[in-house]
């Protein structure tokens, strides 16, 4: 369940007047299941969404917050996890081992929401769908949600005097792959891409192509003609490309346009010794080999892939692993 999937569920729930628990990570250490960030709702009838980190850890979250939902003390509170085996709970009731053996800790805010709160998940949502820069902000009043970018980006928590607490955390603006082609290979991809909670655009040049009408993955899609694609591709740590054209002498086009830009990954499909002679075209007409040497082709990890569907897994392990790669400075 990505960003958008998880507060579309909390949206439903609240306007059928129907209170949830919101479960959020706010703090973690060590090899914790749970990072800061994780998200999970859970409705007083037992449907849930999202998750903490799964295991032994969510399983007492979620019983504690069905309890609270049944009692109708829905008081904000803070629930440290340890996960040590046998590790001691503390002086505090708050801190309790477990049952993982994973050597963390979570912190974890449960947090009842109510009619109240749907004007801040609306607006959230209205940003998450378009891209859009935001700040969300949680604590024992409720959520609050602010569009824009932030002066002080990251996301905190922070406990004040008296055991108030705030979280706050940067929305939006996530990863956006652009899939040049429309085909089999790039609806599937779109599938995967999308549960990874990336914004996924896709573009081609063919109008009425079936499998760019099925796709209900992708947040963007556009029919453009291949010389005009450098337009719409932007620079940056956040942008990724794929291509995937339907003839080589459109890749070898893509290509041209794309391989000097800086983006965070850049793939071709196709096989090597297809791409062995586009580059060397491009190489003729000017294109650098340096920038040549930085895209990813033949594209994925290699893992015998066949069918569209495995190769789309090929190439989105790739792009996680570069995703997850310190940034360089």
């Amino acid at each position: 369940m990505n960003q958008v999937q998880f507060w579309e569920f909390v949206r439903e729930n609240l306007q059928a007047g129907e209170p949830l628990m919101l479960l959020l990570v706010v703090e973690s250490g060590g090899s914790s299941p749970g990072r800061p960030g994780f998200k999970m709702a859970v409705t007083p009838g037992g449907a849930r969404g999202g998750t903490i980190g799964g295991g032994a850890a969510e399983k007492e979250v979620v019983d504690q917050a069905q309890a609270l939902l049944a009692s109708g003390t829905g008081r904000p509170r803070l629930v440290k996890l340890l996960h040590r085996e046998g590790a001691p709970a503390g002086k505090r009731a708050a801190a309790r081992p477990s049952g993982g053996i994973c050597s963390g800790w979570q912190r974890v805010a449960l947090l009842m929401l109510a009619g109240g709160d749907s004007g801040a998940v609306d607006s959230l949502l209205f940003a998450l769908r378009r891209n859009r820069p935001g700040r969300l902000l949680v604590s024992p009043q409720g959520l609050e949600f602010r569009p824009g970018r932030c002066r002080t980006p990251g996301g905190a928590f922070r406990m004040g005097a008296g055991g108030d607490w705030t979280y706050a955390e940067e929305t939006g603006l996530r990863p956006t792959l652009t899939i040049v082609g429309g085909g089999h290979v790039g609806l599937a991809l779109s599938r995967v891409m999308a549960g990874l909670d990336f914004h996924v655009r896709v573009l081609d040049d063919r109008e009425d192509l079936a499998t760019l009408e099925e796709n209900a993955f992708a947040q963007e899609k556009h029919v453009v003609a291949y010389r005009h694609v450098g337009r719409l591709v932007e620079e940056g740590e956040q942008s990724y490309a794929v291509i995937m054209t339907h003839g080589h002498l459109d890749d070898e086009r893509v290509l041209r346009q794309l391989a000097g830009k800086k983006l965070r990954y850049l793939g071709l499909l196709g096989s090597a010794a297809k791409n062995a002679r586009l580059f060397a075209n491009l190489a003729r007409k000017g294109v650098s080999r340096r920038a040549l040497a930085r895209v990813h082709a033949p594209v994925g990890l290699p893992i015998h892939s066949h069918t569209p569907e495995e190769i789309a897994v090929s190439i989105a392990a790739e792009i996680i692993s570069i995703k997850n790669q310190p940034k360089q400075q």
